[in-house]
């Protein structure tokens, strides 16, 4: 009878402290999770949204996770994946179109409202003294977080294209930068990025597990950690690709070293990005990446800043050779309280670099006038 007894008062110590901590999971299980929970059980259509709020897709490489809604700050990308408001496939005659591409610095990726990026203020910008001949003026953010030129390329020539832009504005070279810094350098970015994975569905007959909080938290933490914090489309220390094949002079480069402008993925990346706009007749504007002024000496990154400004002289070649255009984009620019680090600004900031930009965009728009006109 003790025996018994014991054994019932174990059994429901047991449950009690079952029941403690699934209770205490389902409280304090973080907003990912449960969004996370909810896709291995079946039961959410939408991608998880991870902490660089992207997703996987084929030929893209990855995207801005559609519909994304910060717990925080509220919704930050529209249902066909970038940021800030949807702008319709269709053109609507007298309506001129700006596309922004780059990486996080075009994303704003400092400012919680999509409505304080550079390419939202700069449509406002536009709107409030509309160029000769348009009605009204749409800015595209196709800027995205970690993005690269590869990036910047492919969304192009897969996605934004159709939206048929009337000016492209191309703002990058410090993830690029970046890449040069690791070892093992291939210009297809293989030795540093992969293909990111979207959380599925559990089959349906393992599904019954979701249904305690507490299990899903360890399987999550366990087996899906790199689906849930982010970066998983980056190797962060780099690796040799799974196909080694650019070998210059038959060898790898496995270390940082300075490659030749004809081995340089930035360079041939922009080149055939610019090429392209152009040929679907948009103009283009080259706008360098700036870095915060002293910000990669301290951090001891003189190597990756010195590729940083290489990149502004290609650019500026670019410019030069196919009469394209250039906007100087000094640290200046940005007041020295608006950097909130190494190369990302404020609010303010994003202001700053908006009118700092009209003005080159105002001026491509009036020269294709002018060029219309005299043909």
């Amino acid at each position: 009878m003790i025996y018994l007894k014991r054994l019932l008062f174990g059994l429901l110590l047991l449950v009690l402290v079952v029941a403690g901590v699934e209770l205490g999971s389902r409280a304090l299980l973080p907003a990912p999770h449960k969004t996370a929970r909810r896709i291995l059980r079946g039961l959410e259509e939408n991608p998880l949204v991870r902490v660089q709020n992207t997703i996987g897709q084929a030929y893209l490489l990855y995207i801005c996770a559609p519909n994304f809604t910060s717990p925080q700050y509220g919704r930050q990308h529209n249902e066909d994946g970038y940021r800030g408001k949807r702008v319709p496939l269709d053109r609507q005659p007298g309506v001129l179109r700006v596309l922004c591409l780059g990486g996080s610095t075009t994303y704003g990726w400092s400012v919680s409202n999509p409505l304080q990026t550079y390419p939202a203020v700069l449509e406002t910008l536009l709107r409030a003294n509309l160029p000769p001949g348009y009605t009204d003026v749409e800015v595209l953010n196709g800027g995205l977080p970690w993005g690269t030129s590869a990036e910047m390329l492919t969304h192009y020539h897969f996605k934004y294209h159709y939206y048929r832009p009337d000016v492209v504005l191309m703002n990058e070279g410090g993830n690029d930068a970046q890449g040069y810094t690791l070892p093992y350098y291939h210009p297809d970015n293989s030795n540093w990025r992969q293909p990111l994975v979207n959380l599925r569905a559990l089959p349906p007959h393992l599904r019954w597990m979701t249904r305690s909080y507490f299990l899903s938290y360890l399987m999550l933490n366990v087996f899906y950690a790199d689906q849930l914090y982010g970066g998983q489309f980056y190797v962060k220390d780099g690796m040799i690709p799974h196909a080694p094949w650019f070998k210059p002079g038959g060898r790898l480069v496995s270390d940082s070293v300075e490659m030749p402008l004809d081995q340089l993925s930035f360079a041939h990346n922009m080149e055939t990005l610019v090429r392209e706009v152009q040929a679907d007749g948009a103009r283009v504007l080259l706008v360098p990446f700036r870095a915060a002024p002293g910000a990669y000496e301290r951090a001891g990154k003189t190597y990756e800043l010195r590729q940083i400004l290489r990149h502004e002289q290609i650019y500026k070649n670019l410019a030069a050779n196919y009469q394209v255009g250039f906007a100087p984009f000094p640290a200046e620019v940005i007041s020295p309280t608006h950097w909130t680090d190494h190369c990302h600004v404020n609010a303010a900031g994003e202001a700053q670099k908006a009118a700092h930009l009209e003005p080159f965009v105002r001026a491509l728009l009036t020269r294709a006038k002018e060029t219309t006109a005299g043909n």
